[in-house]
């Protein structure tokens, strides 16, 4: 028992990162939601507050109930039954952004926004984009895992990080998604099943039938980060153009085939949790122990050492930035499966994948 949306699974595993922080951590980590009203609500909303320290300042309690999800798990399979999401209603929507604005106006813009899953019904197509565009500025860093309202999404954040006025872009955003989903998207059939290994041809091409049919994904996005199950994963530059070529990292794979029983239910949202993280802190790069960012220092160090050694002099190419921000990632989720709570791992086991990984290839 415990809590489960995607959202809220990236907020418990940074949780877990900023368990090993010594500074403060009020009000680092804020998870922009709708919860239900009711007994198993106010369960999750002190789960998140006393347990993971977690902020509610932009959760909105609305009168549907909270849906809960079971899972029954066998020898060989697991099931989901998943109850479907009350609605969300216009005045209920307009409290939450009414919220995200004012706290954007007297704090400033968020410097990491996390965009994950599905939305309940009742939100119109462009919830996401809106709520991005409120939040967000040229400095912000931003990762999607969601495919829902992604056209006007990737709008939005062409205009957020638009400088044909002369402003200077110090931020991002990438789109984290699977092998299949990305082939999906652009249109181009796999050579195999789902389950089987993308090929080099296949993000290749899918990559540019992405940019094609999103014709905003240029000036949205720099990177894609993919997932393929247990196969080496991916982080493909946005290529300036259709006709452009690109770089694609090839990351390894975590080998879990020793760990004995694995809960990978959260896997996949502690990846963005841990690549956001991560890129965080990277992209920031502080000189003094006090960060204001969920990574602490020690970790940090250890980032920061990894993609000097596996930049080989090029330390500021913003790709071995996020490579190294997708390895720790998928170091994050792999140790998230061997805890029987979603999302939640020991940093230490995190840190021990990270270290046994090695170099991204590029290809």
């Amino acid at each position: 028992t415990g809590v489960g949306g995607k959202g809220q699974d990236v907020g418990v595993a940074m949780s877990c990162l900023l368990s090993q922080e010594e500074q403060t951590t009020d009000d680092k980590v804020l998870l922009a939601q709708f919860l239900g009203m009711g007994p198993e609500g106010d369960a999750v909303s002190n789960t998140l507050r006393t347990k993971h320290g977690l902020s509610d300042a932009l959760t909105i309690r609305n009168a549907a109930p909270l849906r809960t999800c079971t899972t029954i798990v066998g020898a060989d399979e697991a099931t989901e039954l998943v109850e479907t999401s009350g609605e969300v209603t216009k005045e209920e929507m307009e409290e939450l952004q009414s919220k995200v604005g004012e706290m954007a106006k007297e704090g400033g813009k968020a410097d990491c926004v996390c965009i994950m899953g599905s939305m309940p019904p009742g939100c119109a197509e462009d919830t996401y984009a809106d709520l991005t565009a409120r939040l967000t500025g040229k400095k912000s860093l931003v990762l999607i895992d969601s495919v829902i309202g992604l056209d006007p999404l990737l709008s939005a954040l062409s205009t957020v990080f638009d400088t044909s006025d002369g402003t200077k872009k110090e931020g991002g955003a990438v789109l984290k998604l699977n092998a299949a989903e990305l082939c999906k998207l652009a249109d181009v059939a796999k050579s195999a099943g789902e389950e089987d290994r993308v090929t080099i041809e296949e993000l290749t091409e899918s990559t540019k039938g992405f940019v094609t049919k999103y014709a905003n994904a240029i000036g949205a996005l720099d990177y894609l980060c993919i997932t393929d199950g247990k196969y080496p994963g991916y982080v493909v530059e946005i290529p300036k153009s259709v006709s452009s070529s690109f770089r694609k990292w090839q990351l390894p794979a975590v080998d879990l085939s020793k760990e004995g029983m694995l809960y990978p239910i959260g896997a996949g949202d502690t990846v963005a949790a841990g690549t956001l993280a991560a890129w965080q802190y990277l992209h920031h790069q502080p000189t003094t122990d006090n960060f204001f960012g969920v990574v602490p220092s020690k970790i940090g160090k250890g980032l920061s050492d990894r993609k000097a050694e596996w930049g080989e002099g090029a330390e500021d190419d913003e790709g071995f930035k996020m490579a190294t921000s997708f390895a720790f990632g998928l170091s994050c989720g792999s140790a998230s499966c061997l805890q029987q709570e979603n999302s939640v791992f020991e940093v230490d086991d995190a840190v021990k994948f990270f270290g046994g990984m090695s170099k991204p290839v590029v290809k």
